[in-house]
């Protein structure tokens, strides 16, 4: 017989799973608590569940009292680690990018800034800048196959807008050797200008004080190298601020050494743009402090408004800064503001020695032989042609100390320091030592 139409025919089989489904869903209905109205929104607890919660609750109390026992007899045993290691340690927390990175060894490479055996001490502002310093130089010496030592000093110049005395605990936890000099420069400023006046330039004499007093530190500590945290976009300032007003090529130098020549000053930051510092100092949480000394803001600054001129043309060539970092490399060497100040000298000397053997025929009516200057040097100008190109450059550092660098400030007979003719002091006493207002701009 076939079956209706419409009508399904059942197996055996099937009505017999069909009976074992119906037992196991009355099985679960059975086993489910029942919930009333107290309980509607929370999610039903067995007794199972909570079995599995003791078990997990006892087996946590169990490692966390294992761990507190081993972390004891770790502590104990941290006493005899040697300290480096625990710096190590605590300094892994803070990881520079690595294109930051990149760029500071190449310039380390590149001018022999660090060496086997250097006590470094760093300048620290608590500036983004500084601060990101500080852990690249942190981060190189974990890397690299170099031995030297780090030093922190910071200078607080005791003004009411600006406090850098939270960097203590800061550094410290760091494992560092940290200096932390109280110079009251604000008070000082008001009689270190012109005839005992308030100096023309408040920003310019704190600089000055600051970099004596890092000297200062440096040589009671035994620190052969001082590290400034300038980076590219404060070269291409200040080259552009030397061009366009004392019209002279120089920018900040790589690596060079003070006229004491006891203490070598370098710029690892110096290939680095500001903007991997901004964006190192945000993503890593710096403890940055910012200066708001009213100094600085009461009038606009120029090397501000350089640097928005030189914003605008990157706007328009994207590898501006590149091209500026390329031919600012010669002008970073030592050596080149005397070499290219003695070109400058020599040339313009000529027309000077002509103008006055004309004055002098003129008057006189006699003519008047005319001795060389160069008399006194060894290789004249002449010899000079027949030297080779590094023979040149020899010869032109050697008149360096004669001719082309400035010479050191000088004292009147009243025992006063003369002064520049932007009325401030020419040498100004920073610590023990003195400073050239020239030397910063090195």
């Amino acid at each position: 017989n076939t079956p209706m139409e419409g009508v399904q025919a059942t197996s055996p089989t099937k009505q017999g799973n069909d009976k074992v489904e119906s037992k196991l869903a009355s099985t679960e209905r059975s086993n489910k608590p029942v919930r009333d109205s107290s309980t509607w929104g929370k999610a039903p607890t067995s007794s199972l569940l909570l079995r599995e919660k003791k078990v997990v609750a006892n087996d946590v109390a169990e490692m966390n009292r294992v761990s507190c026992e081993d972390g004891h007899q770790s502590g104990e045993n941290d006493v005899s680690k040697p300290k480096s290691e625990k710096r190590k340690h605590r300094g892994k927390g803070v990881k520079p990018p690595p294109k930051l990175m990149r760029s500071i060894i190449q310039a380390a490479i590149q001018w022999n800034m660090i060496e086997n055996g250097d006590r470094l001490l760093l300048g620290l502002s608590g500036g983004k800048d500084s601060l990101s310093l500080l852990h690249c130089l942190l981060e190189y010496q974990r890397k690299m196959p170099i031995k030297f030592e780090i030093e922190v000093c910071t200078i607080d110049p005791m003004t009411p807008s600006f406090d850098p005395s939270p960097l203590i605990p800061y550094v410290e936890s760091l494992g560092l050797k940290y200096h932390y000099i109280r110079d009251d420069i604000v008070a000082r400023a008001s009689s270190s200008g012109k005839n005992g006046k308030e100096v023309s330039s408040l920003c310019a004499f704190c600089a000055r004080m600051k970099r004596g007093n890092l000297y200062s530190v440096a040589r009671k500590n035994n620190c052969n190298k001082l590290v400034l945290a300038q980076h590219l976009d404060d070269c291409a300032e200040s080259f552009f601020m030397s061009l366009m007003h004392n019209g002279f090529l120089r920018t900040m130098k790589a690596n060079y050494r003070i006229d004491e020549g006891d203490i070598s000053v370098i710029r690892p930051m110096i290939y680095c743009r500001e903007s991997l510092m901004t964006g190192f100092a945000k993503s890593a949480n710096l403890p940055v402090i910012n200066e708001n000394c009213p100094a600085c803001f009461e009038e606009p600054k120029e090397r501000a408004r350089v640097k928005k001129l030189l914003s605008r043309e990157e706007t328009l060539y994207p590898n501006f800064y590149d091209n500026i970092r390329r031919s600012l490399i010669p002008l970073m060497h030592d050596d080149s503001a005397a070499i290219m100040r003695w070109y400058t000298e020599d040339t313009v000397s000529k027309s000077r020695k002509d103008d006055a053997l004309k004055r002098r025929k003129g008057e006189n009516g006699t003519k008047i032989t005319e001795t060389s200057h160069h008399d006194d040097e060894t290789t004249t100008n002449a010899t000079l042609s027949a030297l080779s190109d590094d023979q040149l450059i020899a010869e032109l550092a050697r008149r360096r100390s004669v001719r082309s660098k400035a010479p050191p400030s000088k004292q009147s007979n009243d025992g006063d320091m003369i002064p520049d003719a932007t009325g401030q002091v020419c040498t100004l006493n920073g610590g023990n030592g003195s400073i050239p207002c020239r030397e910063l701009m090195e």
